[in-house]
């Protein structure tokens, strides 16, 4: 068995989950996080169930207490965590047109969304460098950001801010913690199948995937396999970068059928020598 230990943040489902059951098939320890205990529990158990070595610990993230209790949590289980995996999001909060936008849910985007990963990662450097000392060389924290960090999605103002923000903030922890032995990056995933999508009707799946330029929508293992990368020891020169996972989704000018040249194909060129 790994003596690495992750923490993987709202983890009970979806893109957290992937990330989290593929950490364990590396044969890192998982703390499994989410907002409630059973949700955490499941997970973990789950985890557990084809030979990973997990524990599911409820935590609301926005708050600094609560995010002093996960990491004290896993110091008492299994030491200091070598893995941060900010996964913790609240995507559908505020998820309304800009002049409808309520404050209120303004903040709390912000607060689960970018907070999150300043209290987590603040912890996670404090436990990974007690007394002074630098961290294991392969210390690392992943971010989960979204191609809304830097394409904008409709009636998505709050949550494209948020993840702008995470991405931003990467860079700049990536330079705070270099001197310290830890690396910070992230992840932005484009269109990935979760609970809201699974159910959605077939052919507005094949609408929505139609706008990928590899034909298909994502999924939590697409994710969780470049989260692993950037986790482990394949990626130790790399720090402060955003590795997008999105089927060339932010590659692309337009969409495939409104290029002017579209029907000439992917190997004709419309212009001569």
């Amino acid at each position: 068995m790994s003596t690495r230990t992750a923490i993987v943040t709202g983890a009970g489902r979806n893109i957290g989950f992937a990330i989290a059951r593929h950490l364990a098939l590396k044969r890192l320890r998982v703390v499994v996080n989410a907002l409630h205990a059973d949700e955490a529990e499941h997970a973990a158990a789950a985890l557990r169930s084809t030979g990973g070595e997990a524990v599911g610990v409820a935590a609301d993230v926005s708050d600094p207490d609560e995010v002093a209790a996960l990491f004290d949590v896993v110091a008492d289980r299994w030491g200091v965590a070598d893995v941060l995996v900010n996964n913790a999001a609240a995507p559908m909060v505020a998820r309304q047109p800009l002049l409808q936008v309520d404050p209120g849910d303004w903040d709390r985007s912000f607060a689960v969304n970018a907070r999150s990963v300043f209290l987590c990662v603040r912890e996670f450097a404090h436990a990974a460098t007690q007394g002074g000392k630098v961290a294991a060389s392969d210390s690392a924290v992943v971010n989960i950001s979204s191609v809304g960090a830097t394409r904008a999605h409709r009636n998505a103002v709050a949550y494209d801010a948020t993840k702008g923000a995470v991405e931003a903030a990467t860079r700049s922890m990536a330079l705070d913690l270099a001197p310290l032995g830890i690396r910070v990056n992230a992840v932005s995933p484009g269109a990935v199948i979760n609970d809201r999508l699974a159910g959605a009707d077939p052919a507005d799946l094949a609408a929505r995937a139609a706008t990928i330029p590899l034909g298909r929508i994502g999924t939590g293992d697409d994710v969780a396999t470049a989260v692993a990368f950037l986790a482990g020891s394949e990626s130790a020169y790399v720090t402060g970068q955003v590795l997008q996972v999105d089927g060339g989704l932010s590659a692309q000018a337009r969409p495939p059928g409104a290029d002017v040249f579209a029907d000439q194909g992917p190997h004709t060129t419309p212009f001569r020598k």
